[in-house]
């Protein structure tokens, strides 16, 4: 039973050791922090969208090309086509939507931004709960010339809230504000700040990425009919693809023996998040975090139990006159459970303060708005209840301890301590505070490793020193040539080049079977739209031919010079480099384009899959809009201060993209270096915990053998027997600890590498790391109560 009175002693004894109590709710607080900040995360991942309806009868429809040797994972992405053709079979759907999400830049006046625009249909506002604050939002979403906007977006744009009937600028086309909207919420799958109808006159989506069957530009949403599943409507969508137009098209191996040339399912709402596509990296994400909380929740309760332990038997004479007058078990046993219940509830108060501070970083670091949902009243009252319960879990075992002190003997001034079953249970929990901080240790030296192997990855091509700017919608041939004139004359830069793509930018690419007159079976290559100039400004190495300017245009009638890489001319039958050149090749769609060049391996997938074969057509004369320039430059700030100033010339109406080809690149691997960090930083705490734990056992075994050492200092025992004393008590647990981490910490660095195809060799370097750390953090801990072990005399520990 626990009385308030509980908790004034515990505050008490909190006051009267500040140091131990420093330690202790730092500890459980940081450790409460993390689990709150994890617990928000799961939370909006498990309860999306908030303002509709009945998120399990939505669902969007997720798309995975099954093309040959290729790993290719699921898509969040569907073919727009799809949408009409379920209506035309008429699937049990009450309602669908295609979204399309772009940024554009917008003039409002002087004043040009870019803002995230979403082309969908009219349906998409009662499947998400959309609801306009001001205006029309149904016109927003049907007149063409309409546009609805976020009070966010009006405030960049217009510099006010109240703007319905205003007018903005995009690609030269004027668009009414009809319908003004709150900020969707954090965890909603339609993020926008502009809402358009999808046949808008500002969406310059092409005809063939509207009705391409493998033309993957964006979402398409449905709500279920009553009685129907999200699975009977993923193998209604499956059927009509195997039946669609595009299955004659595809080369025969890939549909032969019944093989599938692509999958569709359909996944609710409420399940996106941990079940549609990109979900194994969410999970992995989710799950390291979740297990470093918990990992760092246990250990700092280890440490609490551990050092409370120790004050528990030094209040040994308190807790025997509190017996002899006339306290019962279920008191005394309660006293101690409050007392520790009040450590834990403080605790989770600067948790929570903890958790507000580091919220917004947290978030900027896992690029992720929390809204509201972090401190509600049921977030709140959970953390509550958290509290209550790791009070009283952490407080049974001190408990225990104060329940079998003997009155007599401590009021006679004689000591009791643990049972050997009492102490192997603490040092079993020390053993798994060193399995837990090596098995931390090492699956964060993995993962940073793999990180930097990733980053160095030799991918065929140069990628430091360059800028890649993308060129708007508006831009005409004549005008990218002109940007490129000016830029190229610019002192510092060295060289400019033209592609449809920042090489890696984009990892799937579009691909294209091709066949030869000796090797008729086709060959999926990935294909892209370069200038001459674009192997030397990447640096690119030449194996055979020579590539020259004045290659044809894109879109020309008559046979295109190509360039292949090493891989490509392989897979297409030419052994050698040279064997290749002046070969025509055949493209699906029946056009011959002639090799004039090989060059070596390039690598535009990420680590995550295997090498793609290569074809870049040479196309001097007709880059326009969406085009990449890309500059090398010596000097990057000056570059991009050079291309602001001729952008705002040639292309005032839209806001510049750039950005280096690294960046491009490392975004790649964001949310892997991600994980690495928050590992990193678990492992770190993981350590200092462990090392608490090895301070507070190191007290405990100096104070239970303070007798016996000097009993055998007396018998001559010198400065080295004594350290070998406690050396084999550390050592031991130590040992455990390397039992039990290094089994996990090889599993998990494995599971984690089988993510890659380009691995990097690790070797057993990241488990000797950790152990070396860990052994290191420990030795550190237990020093000062060796020194006082060293230190004891005899005298003084006889008399005591």
């Amino acid at each position: 039973m626990i009385k308030f009175s509980d908790f004034r002693t515990g505050w008490r004894q909190l006051l009267a050791d500040p140091v131990y109590s420093a330690i202790v709710i730092l500890g459980l607080s940081i450790a409460v922090a993390s689990s709150y900040l994890i617990l928000g995360l799961v939370a909006d991942a498990m309860f999306p969208e908030s303002k509709m309806a009945q998120p399990s009868r939505v669902v969007a429809l997720d798309f995975k090309p099954n093309i040959p040797d290729r790993k290719i994972d699921w898509t969040g992405a569907a073919p727009f086509v799809l949408r009409d053709a379920l209506h035309a079979a008429k699937a049990p759907v009450a309602s669908s939507a295609r979204a399309l999400k772009t940024d554009i830049s917008a003039r409002v006046g002087e004043q040009v931004a870019r803002i995230d625009m979403v082309f969908a249909d009219a349906e998409v506002a009662s499947m998400f709960g959309l609801a306009s604050a001001a205006g029309d939002l149904q016109a927003g979403l049907t007149r063409p010339d309409s546009v609805a906007l976020t009070f966010e977006a009006a405030e960049r744009l217009f510099g006010q809230r109240d703007v319905l009937g205003r007018q903005l600028a995009v690609n030269g086309k004027t668009v009414t504000v009809a319908a003004l909207l709150p900020r969707q919420p954090g965890n909603s799958q339609l993020q926008f700040e502009a809402l358009a109808p999808f046949n808008s006159i500002l969406n310059g989506l092409p005809p063939e990425d509207r009705e391409g069957w493998y033309a993957l530009s964006g979402r398409v949403y449905a709500t279920l009919a009553p009685g129907a599943s999200a699975a009977q409507l993923g193998e209604i969508a499956q059927s009509i693809f195997d039946h669609s137009p595009v299955i004659r098209e595809v080369p025969p191996g890939w549909i032969e023996n019944g093989r599938k040339a692509a999958f569709l399912r359909a996944v609710p709402m409420d399940q996106l998040a941990f079940s549609g596509a990109g979900s194994n990296a969410k999970r992995l994400l989710y799950g390291a975090l979740a297990a470093a909380a918990l990992a760092m929740l246990a250990l700092a309760s280890v440490n609490y139990v551990n050092l409370t332990t120790v004050r528990t038997l030094a209040r040994q004479r308190e807790i025997g006159v509190r017996k002899s007058l006339g306290a019962s078990p279920a008191r005394l046993a309660g006293q101690l459970i409050g007392e520790s219940m009040l450590v834990a509830l403080l605790a989770g108060a600067l948790g929570v303060l903890l958790a507000w501070l580091a919220a917004p970083a947290f978030g900027e670091l896992l690029n992720y708005r929390f809204d509201n949902r972090l401190f509600t009243p049921a977030m709140l009252l959970s953390l509550l209840l958290g509290c209550v319960l790791l009070g009283v879990v952490t407080g049974l075992y001190p408990a225990r301890i104060a329940l079998k002190i003997n009155c007599a003997e401590s009021l006679s001034g004689r000591s009791h301590s643990e049972n050997a079953g009492g102490r192997w249970v603490r040092r079993a929990m020390t053993a798994l505070q060193f399995a837990a901080a090596i098995t931390l240790s090492a699956v964060a030296a993995t993962i940073m490793w793999q990180s930097h192997f990733v980053r160095t990855l030799d991918l065929g091509f140069r990628s430091t020193g360059l800028l890649a700017v993308t060129l708007p919608a508006t831009a005409t041939p004549q005008s990218a040539a002109a940007l490129r004139d000016v830029l190229a004359r610019t002192p510092g830069i060295e060289g400019a080049a033209w592609s449809d793509e920042v090489p890696g930018r984009n990892p799937a690419g579009q691909n294209e079977a091709f066949t030869t007159g000796s090797n008729p079976s086709p060959v999926l290559i990935r294909m892209n739209a370069v200038d001459a100039a674009f192997f030397d400004v990447y640096r690119i190495g030449l194996l055979a031919g020579k590539i020259t300017s004045g290659g044809t245009t894109v879109d020309a009638n008559a046979d295109k010079s190509v360039v292949l890489d090493r891989t490509a001319a392989k897979l297409l039958g030419f052994a050698q480099a040279e064997q290749a050149l002046g070969a025509n090749i055949k493209s699906a769609d029946g056009k011959f384009a002639r090799v004039v060049a090989v060059i070596d391996r390039v690598r535009q997938e990420t680590a995550h899959a295997e090498a793609a074969a290569q074809l870049f057509y040479l196309n001097d004369g007709n880059f326009g809009a969406g085009a990449v320039l890309t500059l090398h430059a010596s000097d990057l700030p000056q570059a991009r201060k050079a291309v602001q100033t001729a952008w705002q010339r040639l292309f005032p109406d839209d806001v510049v993209t750039m950005d280096t080809v690294d960046a491009y690149l490392a975004e790649h691997y964001k949310q892997d270096r991600m994980v690495g960090g928050l590992i990193a930083a678990a492992s770190v705490m993981a350590l200092l915990l462990a090392s608490l734990g090895v301070y507070s056992l190191a007290a405990y075994t100096v104070r239970i053998k303070t007798r016996e050492i000097v009993i055998r200092k007396l018998h001559g025992a010198g400065a080295g027997a004594i350290s070998g004393l406690l050396v084999r008590e550390f050592g031991t647990l130590l040992g455990l600890g390397l039992v039990l981490g290094l089994p996990l910490a090889w599993l998990a660095g494995a599971q984690y590498l089988a993510g890659y195809v380009e691995r990097a060799p690790v070797g057993g370097w990241p488990l000797l790391a950790a152990v070396l750390v860990t052994a290191l953090m420990a030795t550190l801990a237990a020093l000062r109560h060796t020194l006082v072990a060293l230190g004891l005399r005899p005298v003084q520990a006889l008399r005591g």
